[in-house]
């Protein structure tokens, strides 16, 4: 370019060189002057950046104390609803370990305070000094058991965790973190519930407003490794170390112990919040911190300041290099500006023969060389216009999308010209409807349902829908989904109020020439009729809440809106009937189970007057009923799973019709039926080999009757009689009456034993009781059967 500009400016042909001179200064002048403004702007940037990386750093603290804040307001207000609980004085002022009662409502009580842990929470318990007893939600038990089975702290002894944690006044105080090991007590029995933990230790002394009259504590651990979760997401977004320290300056927690804070450094924490330059292990370092009121701790981020200060730096070398190019740039575009100005056609021609790649300069007219180049542009352009009006339909579709759903600036499509690029007939009459149709069923039109197929099914439907619609009226199609889509309809009713007939009619033909022909199973929605364009919208809507109908009325029907509205807002399941059905449950009557099942169901949803939120509500609370029996019969979830997790809920949610909701809830009371029965069962023949043994073993006690077995089995005497005749087939008391005899009839061998004597080694008070039940069981008094023993002794000496 150099030589060039030298022949130019001594070329005899421009014999004014000072104009071009000058016209090159002009323009480098013109190119400078916004230059000189950017810096300016940049410098201005530069400090915005910097304060906005400032802002947002303690903008991440900051959303960080919230969030730890909410959290500490669910451990203040664990705590405020313990210690004030009226349960507690009482057991505070109590120095024995028997009123286990008081001690059991209390349990029961801390237990309905967790609903309000979020996580943060790992648990809690309240220590009493008088009993030595500590009570938790799950246990309870004594001091020394607890530290030893449950939470024992690894860097203290027993003596100084009771004496520092327990005894000693604390007031709402955390401790930092440290490390617990489980020993797997009750209610650990996995091995995840005995690995250790690392908590923050949150302290409170009992009474409330006792200083020195410590009789004991309120114990709050919480998961470290919830906040280490929080300060992870800050480290990662800035690459910074978090530090959290307590209003003694105590570190809490900490995410690296790569720095040592010093105390030099605590005393420039003066205010709430606030950053500043600091040095560190001979680093440069920006800190910034914040303070939350909730439990004066403060949130410290250290980071180094080149990192802090890298996106500045970045943006800096980004404008230092657009700088430099810029100038490159602006010489050389203020030369080409100044040569332009000369030589105008020379510079179009050289341009476009660089565009076409042109080996020789044209030897014909430059200008006609121009004409063609534009001529060329032109049918470049018509191109492009083609190839645009391809994407017509796409945006047909999504104009339709948003006007079914009222998002469309109505005042402005009623022309012919602004819907024409659309392919769009303007609307003409007076009544709109928008119509839904959803394809509940295309196994028998095709098994490989692909997104190809699909698009078959929606295209068969709208055509089918179309030709319909448009005999008489105005409709557009719209796809909603893959198995649904719509009709926007224009009816035309010559005045006679007949639009919301020709729309039954329309959507009973669809609906049969697409079952028919097509196999398809269709459900098809229907709005009201209304007046105006703008209501659309509404109509849409209102189409779609009578789709949400096919849940009660169920498949392949025709829904309209203004059949839905006379909707009753209550159901049938009273307390009675929960309870009814709980008792057949627990029973094991699967068959008048599935009965009132049936009947609850024919109750609620045979008038199809119910809305399908309140239809889910009475499956929701049938398969609460049944978690309720769970729970009260000790039943696990491993019996009830299908495939995977047993989850009622989730599986009602997943249905699409009340029938399918109705199949599944009876599958699930099928289910629990039969666990009931099962370990029913097995407990009865663990009960009855019970009994049997304690009578063997308990035969010859004159005591031993219903009362003794009752009491060693913890059941009621009735209850005793009652199982033992059904199980075994005999009477309890007849039962020890023949373990008796048969002893008995052992000892009559011995000629040496009076019946007095056998009597009483086998459990009788007395001979005649003895020999009242001998005869009744033996048809013979002891003396006979003894005699027949004697002379079965003499015929076998005689035969020998």
């Amino acid at each position: 370019m150099l030589p060039y500009v030298r022949n130019l400016l001594t070329n005899k042909r421009h014999n004014n060189r000072s104009v071009f001179i000058s016209m090159l200064i002009s323009n480098i002048v013109i190119l400078l002057l916004p230059l000189v403004i950017g810096f300016f702007l940049y410098t201005k940037v530069e400090q915005i950046m910097m304060a906005n990386a400032s802002r947002s750093n303690l903008a991440m603290l900051e959303q960080l104390r919230l969030t730890m804040d909410n959290h500490f307001k669910e451990v203040n207000q664990l705590a405020q609803q313990i210690v004030f609980n009226p349960k507690i004085d009482q057991l505070l002022s109590n120095d024995s370990t028997e009123d286990r009662y008081s001690e059991i409502e209390f349990i029961r009580y801390l237990k309905t305070y967790q609903k309000i842990d979020s996580g943060f929470i790992k648990d809690y318990y309240v220590y009493f000094q008088g009993s030595n007893t500590i009570l938790s939600p799950s246990i309870r038990t004594d001091s020394q058991t607890f530290y030893d089975r449950y939470y024992k702290y690894e860097n203290l002894s027993y003596e100084q965790w009771k004496k520092e944690l327990l005894e000693s006044y604390h007031n709402m105080h955390y401790l930092p973190t440290a490390r617990i090991l489980r020993d797997g007590g009750m209610g650990m029995m996995n091995n995840q519930d005995r690995m250790p933990i690392n908590v923050i230790t949150y302290v409170h002394s009992l009474p409330v407003r006792e200083v020195s009259d410590i009789r004991g504590s309120l114990i709050i651990l919480l998961d470290e490794q919830q906040i280490k979760d929080r300060l992870k997401q800050i480290e990662a977004a800035n690459q910074s170390a978090i530090y959290i320290i307590n209003d003694k300056q105590n570190v809490i927690l900490s995410t690296t112990d790569e720095y040592e804070l010093s105390s030099a450094l605590f005393d420039k924490l003066t205010n709430p919040t606030g950053l500043f330059d600091y040095s560190l292990n001979g680093k440069d370092m920006m800190v910034s911190y914040t303070t939350t009121d909730e439990a004066g701790w403060k949130y410290i981020s250290v980071m180094l300041k080149d990192h802090y200060m890298k996106p500045v730096y970045s943006i800096k070398m980004t404008a230092f290099g657009l700088f430099i190019l810029c100038l490159v740039v602006g010489v050389g575009f203020a030369y080409l500006a100044a040569y332009r100005n000369y030589s105008p056609v020379k510079h179009m021609v050289t341009a476009i023969m660089q565009g076409k790649r042109t080996v020789t300069r044209p030897s014909g007219d430059e200008y006609e060389f121009i004409r063609e180049s534009i001529e060329g542009s032109i049918i470049e352009e018509k191109q492009l216009r083609d190839t645009l009006s391809q994407q017509a339909s796409v945006v047909r579709a999504n104009f339709l999308s948003r006007l079914i759903r009222g998002q469309v600036d109505l005042s402005q499509i009623q022309s012919t010209e602004s819907l024409g690029f659309l392919n769009l007939t303007p609307f003409v009459y007076s009544s709109y409807a928008v119509m839904v149709i959803q394809v509940d069923d295309a196994s028998h039109f095709t098994h490989n349902q692909s997104e190809k197929q699909w698009a078959l099914i929606r295209f068969i439907i709208s055509n089918i829908g179309m030709d319909m619609v448009n005999e008489g009226h105005i409709g557009y199609d719209v796809d909603l989904d893959r198995d649904r889509l719509a009709f926007l309809i224009n009816l035309d009713d010559d005045g006679q109020g007949t639009a919301a007939d020709e729309l039954k009619f329309i959507a009973h033909s669809l609906k049969q020439v697409v079952e028919t022909r097509f196999k398809l199973i269709l459900t098809v929605a229907i709005s009201k009729v209304h007046e105006s364009l703008e209501e659309i919208g509404e109509g849409y809507e209102e189409a779609l809440a009578a789709l949400d109908y096919k849940m009660i009325m169920g498949q392949s029907v025709i829904i309209c809106y203004d059949d839905i509205k006379d909707t009753e807002l209550h159901y049938h399941y009273p307390i009675e009937t929960e309870a009814q059905l709980m008792n057949l449950v627990k029973s094991g009557d699967f068959e008048n189970v599935e009965k009132l099942l049936d009947n609850i169901y024919e109750l609620n949803f045979s008038s199809d007057k119910l809305t399908p939120e309140l239809g889910t509500c009475i499956f929701f609370n049938m398969v609460s009923t049944l978690l309720k029996i769970m729970n009260a019969s000790n039943i696990g979830y491993g019996g009830m799973e299908e495939e995977g997790i047993f989850d009622p809920i989730k599986q009602i949610q997943s249905s699409g019709t009340a029938q399918e909701m109705h199949e599944k809830t009876k599958r699930f009371y099928k289910q629990l039926t039969r666990l009931l029965q099962s370990e029913r069962s097995g407990h009865s023949d663990l009960l009855l080999a019970d009994i049997k043994r304690f009578i063997d073993g308990r035969c010859t006690d004159p005591n031993l009757g219903l009362a003794m077995i009752s009491s060693h089995c913890g059941k009621t005497p009735q209850y005793i009689s009652t199982f033992f005749k059904k199980a075994s087939g005999h009477n309890i008391t007849d039962y020890i009456s023949r373990i008796r005899i048969d002893q008995a009839k052992i000892l009559m061998e011995n000629k040496a034993l009076t019946n007095l004597q056998i009597a009483q080694m086998v459990g009788y008070m007395n001979d005649l009781a003895f020999i009242r039940v001998f005869k009744k069981i033996e048809g013979v008094t002891p003396g006979k059967y003894r005699e027949s023993l004697s002379d079965d002794t003499v015929y076998e000496a005689e035969t020998t």
